[in-house]
């Protein structure tokens, strides 16, 4: 028995190695957390946290919370996630779990309708870099064995994370970079072509963004292409 878990765990291992580890997409990196998690622990629900500065923004889930995703925030000590984040400690409810004094209703999240409940934090190089959470909706009695698995993820996937966040926000960084050089240009054109003033010509584009529903790079880019 001991060796068939032995043999499972190392299975586990395996894949997080092969298929997570050495991606760099941090969406599908989340994805692939997802449903490891899920599959390995049998859960109705799993949520992703990761950190940003002192918060924690919702940023995967098995049940599809397209709304909710990157739009729910806990502070570190706010709710059970905020607290497993700040305290560094898994948490883990069979039944109840939100009667818990942490429990923290987050609307159209429908936590309230899960009974069992383990939180657990993502440590990287000695920093919380974020929270997995699985709910089931009737209570459960998790065993040591789950527990010692869902641990062994969390303590396993915390650098693909990091790496793969890393490369997010540097590629969102160079990003918003060429779109500024973009809209100024626009601007600077506006400005010599209408005789409008900075003010007026930034004004300019973000109210046609606003009104055409586009991006003000989007505008920049059809004001470039208006003018050449």
């Amino acid at each position: 028995m001991a060796s068939c878990r032995h043999q499972k765990e190392l299975i586990l291992l395996q894949h997080i190695t092969t298929t997570i580890s050495y991606n760099l997409n941090l969406d599908e990196v989340l994805h692939e957390i997802v449903h490891l998690v899920s599959k390995t622990m049998r859960a109705d629900s799993c949520l992703i946290y990761l950190t940003q500065e002192h918060s924690l923004i919702l940023k995967a889930s098995k049940i599809p919370h397209p709304k909710m995703i990157n739009k729910v925030a806990m502070q570190f000590g706010e709710g059970i996630t905020g607290w497993v984040a700040q305290q560094r400690e898994i948490t883990v409810i069979s039944k109840q779990a939100y009667q818990d004094k942490r429990f923290k209703i987050v609307p159209h999240l429908d936590e309230d309708r899960f009974e069992a409940f383990i939180s657990v934090p993502i440590i990287f190089q000695n920093n919380v870099v974020g929270v997995i959470n699985v709910q089931n909706r009737k209570k459960r009695i998790y065993t040591p064995k789950e527990l010692k698995l869902i641990q062994t993820i969390a303590a396993q996937v915390g650098g693909a994370i990091s790496n793969a966040k890393l490369l997010s926000e540097t590629v969102n960084l160079k990003q918003a970079l060429a779109a500024r050089k973009i809209i100024e240009k626009a601007k600077g054109l506006l400005m010599k072509q209408q005789h409008l003033s900075e003010e007026s010509a930034y004004n300019l584009i973000r109210k046609k963004a606003m009104n055409s529903k586009k991006t003000r790079q989007e505008v920049a880019e059809a004001i470039l292409l208006a003018f050449n």
